[in-house]
């Protein structure tokens, strides 16, 4: 089987039937219906002149056969050829131009409806989905639905002239035309025959395009790894095994999408030996005459034409619906974050936060937390420590909603966060990570991210607190420094720095340090703890520290172990239990005094 071998024992479970994408492929067409209308006139337009060629040619021929020819009929009719020509051209002209203006506003809808849905899915979206693949569909998979839209128009065309010329060929010769249909049950068994398997080979040609974007972006994104590991060879030997793989799923699409051209080739030619031969012994019987046959030829050429187009148009169709499959499956998919329907804006004044038996896990039967209760004082400093996987991270990422939790409920002042509108709520709950990410752009730019309508006092004051001003001195152009994809050109610490100020700048009446000091060094860190002190005391704020400084700082300590809380009080109170605070004190945090 070769190159085919896998693609009959792979299959994949389909989730949208052909009725179904057809009629959402209608109902997303419905708001360019006038465009659409044009293209359709000017496709019955040009069909008609397409259709009258023939007969003008079968006319001037039937002309010239006369021994006494009239020259001005034979002029008029090569005008007329002429001028059919041209309005064929006119039409098609006309035609391109308007698929011209509708395609591209078509596609900037759909890849902005794409979009938008990413914007509104939940991190656990983002787990299930690799980047490269999302920006595939967005990219690739709309590019290529677009394009349906110029071959359904085309199609349109096609469909036509196939049932116009046949009713002509009727008319001209009955018994031709029967010799004629002889070879169209072949055709459309054969075209019929392509649908399932043009389905499937379009699929994973879709699924290896994906797989190449993805092995680029991690290719890039862990360039720095695989340097200091030295595997460059072994990563280009894997992205040439997926490129290798896409090839061979291009290879299969572009063999189901011809591979029967030639058997229609022939089909067709053998159709016309045997008209030609039948029309032979009519003219020698005297029942056709020579231009009858002329133009029969002509319009059984026209009549095969649009149906060898359209052998092909199941094939390139089956591609387009297989991207459309792919970009449902973001458009239909259901966000996890849940809502009540009249969910209110937040105002959060003392910021006591609540935990009451919340039970979560990123995947089914792996719970994170379970009967989870915690409950925080407004203004309270938590700092929150635990071997990794106990269950720290996934506490704030439920808390700022990144992640839906599956039973209990959260409370921030007594209301359920769930009647909260996302995007207001979350404006009140500052988060700053380890791993920061700066944005392509200015320093002052990435600063104002979560507050664009921030003052310059307010600017300069954020920059103050966490003393990124004495960054900003040794870089050249300040504030409007340029920082490259992800903050490169500027150290970890400094990142940091920029984090808190973007962080600050928005004043949430909540404050979130997932581990925040953990990648800054001494010097910064010293930097930033005295601003911490004082910014941290107006606000609720909860600690995933790595430092005994911060954790030394905080109104209460709890020690989680497998998403549990088993221990809980002040530094020194948990040292003199000699318990689980006492080991993770010894073993993470003891070298960090200065002593």
């Amino acid at each position: 089987m070769g190159l085919y071998r896998g693609l009959f024992k792979d299959s994949y479970k389909r989730e949208y039937t052909d009725q179904e994408l057809f009629r959402r492929y209608i109902t997303r067409i419905f708001p360019y219906k006038r465009s659409v209308f044009l293209i359709s006139t000017f496709i019955l337009i040009s069909t008609i002149a397409d259709i009258l060629l023939p007969l003008v040619l079968g006319f001037t021929i039937h002309e010239l056969e006369n021994v006494d020819a009239d020259l001005n009929v034979i002029v008029a009719a090569g005008i007329a050829y002429i001028s059919l020509s041209t309005l064929i051209w006119i039409m098609f002209s006309l035609r391109r131009r308007q698929v011209g203006k509708f395609v591209p506003f078509f596609l900037e809808e759909l890849r902005m409806d794409i979009f938008d849905k990413l914007q509104e899915q939940d991190m656990s979206f983002y787990d299930r989905h690799l980047s490269g693949s999302l920006n595939s569909r967005v990219s690739n998979d709309a590019l290529d639905f677009g394009n349906t839209t110029i071959l359904l128009t085309d199609t349109i065309g096609n469909l036509l002239i196939s049932i116009v010329t046949f009713a002509i060929l009727l008319v001209l010769n009955p018994v031709l035309a029967f010799t004629t249909v002889l070879g169209i049950p072949v055709l459309f068994i054969l075209m019929f025959s392509l649908r399932k398997l043009a389905r499937r080979v379009s699929r994973k040609y879709r699924i290896s395009i994906s797989n190449v974007n993805s092995s680029m972006v991690e290719a890039i994104e862990g360039i720095q790894v695989c340097k200091s590991y030295g595997q460059e060879a072994t990563v280009s030997e894997r992205f040439h095994e997926t490129n290798e793989n896409y090839f061979r799923s291009a290879f299969r699409v572009t063999a189901v999408t011809h591979i029967w051209r030639s058997v229609l080739d022939t089909i067709t030619a053998l159709v016309l030996i045997a008209i030609i031969l039948q029309g032979e012994q009519l003219i020698v019987q005297g029942l056709a005459n020579p231009a009858i046959i002329v133009m029969y030829i002509l319009y059984v050429q026209r009549f095969f034409q649009p149906i060898m187009v359209l052998a092909t148009f199941f094939p390139e169709l089956s591609a387009g619906m297989a991207a459309y499959e792919r970009i449902l499956e973001i458009l239909d998919s259901k966000l996890q974050i849940q809502q009540t329907t009249e969910s209110i804006d937040p105002k959060i004044n003392r910021g006591e936060i609540e935990f009451r038996d919340v039970d979560f896990s990123y995947r089914e039967g792996e719970a994170v937390l379970k009967n989870f209760s915690l409950k925080i004082p407004g203004g309270e400093k938590l700092a929150v420590v635990g071997h990794t996987g106990a269950g720290k991270s996934s506490l704030v990422k439920l808390l700022i909603r990144l992640y839906e939790y599956q039973s209990g409920i959260i409370k921030i002042d007594g209301k359920d966060i769930r009647d909260f509108k996302l995007s207001a709520y979350r404006k009140h709950v500052g988060m700053v990570q380890q791993d920061v990410f700066l944005f392509s752009g200015t320093i002052k730019e990435n600063i104002r991210y979560g507050n664009r309508d921030a003052t310059e006092k307010d600017l300069m004051k954020a920059i103050e607190a966490v003393h990124l001003g004495e960054l900003l001195e040794y870089l050249p152009n300040a504030l409007h420094t340029q920082v490259g994809e992800r903050g490169k050109g500027l150290s970890a610490g400094q990142r940091q720095l920029v984090s808190f100020a973007r962080a600050l700048l928005t004043d949430p009446k909540i404050l979130i340090l997932d581990e925040a000091t953990a990648s800054v060094d001494a010097y910064t860190e010293a930097m930033i703890q005295e601003a911490l002190e004082t910014l941290l005391s107006s606000r609720t704020s909860i600690i995933i520290a790595h430092r005994l400084s911060t954790i030394l700082k905080a109104d209460r300590i709890i020690v989680m172990e497998k998403g549990r809380i088993i221990e809980e009080g002040t530094h020194e109170s948990l040292l003199n239990k000699q318990g689980k605070y006492g080991q993770l004190y010894n073993q993470y945090y003891a070298h960090q005094k200065l002593d």
